[in-house]
């Protein structure tokens, strides 16, 4: 099976790819509750498919349908690699739990952990966590690394709602990458559905003017170092709520409605195998 969650990784990594033009370490936390006082392991959301979809998505000498079949290979092998964490076959905390019980009882430990794939793998840039709670309308956090994104989302029967922070990135900038990403995938698949975007951040924003084209421009969309975005075209379909988070963090929420029924256009490959 495989699960909507694993669309939701792509949609994430493929924003960042697009934005900065590599991929980076991810994280997302994977339920062991099947086992006593299980709690989770570290699913690796950057693999090989992910690096190999990037490549094929971005380019202009890719087909459509290339570009599906990428999608469909990382979506089905992060979903298989989830299972895997489930299942106690994670190879993340064990090694943490190695390293802690080396340091604990004076063991010196391998070269390995002072090697810089363990330190790559353990500057996670992309922290991420999905909240099963469908009654909730936001979900997020901060980021764990200075230059990282904290990325919160609540996979709902009919939207996905993206909750978004980062301490010194360009939060808003990412939505907005985020948001063109969903779209481009829409496009890709060939389903119709519509976008709500809002954004919650700190501080104030000037009001919104409406153009004769009969759209909103959205204006001093202002980035983290002075790279902001003059003005954003947001259709009438969209709706803006600003507020402040609790803890002064900038914020941003994408939530894409019936998302999910892009899953079921491309067929059999998305159904329960």
């Amino acid at each position: 099976m495989n699960s909507p969650d694993s669309f939701v990784q792509m949609s994430i990594l493929l924003a960042y790819y697009r934005m900065y033009g590599n991929v980076v370490c991810s994280y997302e936390p994977v339920l062991t509750k099947r086992y006593i006082h299980g709690r989770t392991e570290a699913m690796r959301s950057t693999t090989t498919k992910v690096a190999t979809l990037c490549k094929v998505f971005c380019s202009h000498f890719t087909t459509k349908q290339e570009k599906i079949d990428a999608l469909i290979e990382a979506i089905s092998f992060h979903s298989s690699c989830v299972r895997d964490c489930a299942a106690g076959k994670g190879v993340d905390r064990h090694l943490f739990a190695l390293k802690n019980i080396a340091a604990k009882h004076n063991i010196d430990t391998p070269a390995f952990y002072s090697s810089e794939s363990w330190n790559t793998m353990n500057h996670t840039i992309i922290s991420t966590s999905n909240c099963g709670n469908p009654s909730l309308r936001l979900f997020g956090f901060g980021p764990v690394v200075p230059d990282g994104f904290g990325v919160g989302y609540i996979i709902k029967e009919s939207l996905i709602a993206y909750s978004i922070s980062s301490k010194h990135r360009q939060t808003k900038r990412f939505v907005q990458v985020l948001r063109q990403t969903l779209y481009l995938i829409q496009d890709l698949l060939g389903v119709t559905k519509s976008l709500q975007v809002s954004n919650h951040t700190k501080g104030t924003i000037s009001e919104v003017k409406e153009s004769k084209n009969n759209l909103e421009y959205l204006e001093g969309y202002g980035d983290t170092y002075g790279e902001g975005i003059p003005s954003l075209k947001i259709s009438k379909s969209i709706t803006r709520n600003l507020s402040t988070s609790s803890t002064g963090a900038p914020l941003a929420n994408v939530t894409p409605r019936e998302s999910m029924d892009a899953l079921g256009s491309i067929g059999k490959q998305f159904a329960e195998e």
